[in-house]
């Protein structure tokens, strides 16, 4: 499956594919920045101003994983997660990622290293 058009903003049940570049131009022209948190496996590449939630953590089953996002929904009601899938990036330790995503009761953007590729979900392209 592949996406024709891109999508103007990311949506609770439809995220959006971006560049780390090109999320933080966007956020930044946004009348109000949400508070961002970066589910990744480390927080080494942490953009200026993101929280971090672990996506993975050696030795924890992804129940463990789960129940730290379902934590970080009560302690953040208005944040956005941004799950990081570039290059070189341990995907998160959570089953069936894609149902979790499309079903997840916040706005989630995906951060991808090439977003001109096909991806399964829609590219995130701010208007004009």
């Amino acid at each position: 499956m592949t996406w024709e058009h891109s999508q103007p903003m990311p949506m609770r049940g439809s995220p959006c594919v971006v560049t780390e570049s090109n999320a933080i131009s966007y956020i930044s022209k946004l009348a109000k920045a949400p508070r961002l948190f970066l589910f990744s496996d480390s927080d080494r590449a942490l953009p200026d101003g993101w929280g971090y939630v672990a996506s993975v953590r050696p030795g924890t089953p992804p129940e463990g994983i789960i129940a730290e996002i379902d934590a970080w929904l009560k302690q953040y009601p208005d944040a956005w997660l941004a799950v990081d899938l570039r290059v070189g990036v341990i995907p998160p330790s959570v089953p069936d990622l894609e149902s979790m995503l499309r079903t997840f009761p916040r706005t989630v953007i995906i951060l991808v290293s090439d977003d001109t590729i096909n991806h399964q979900w829609p590219r995130w392209e701010y208007p004009l």
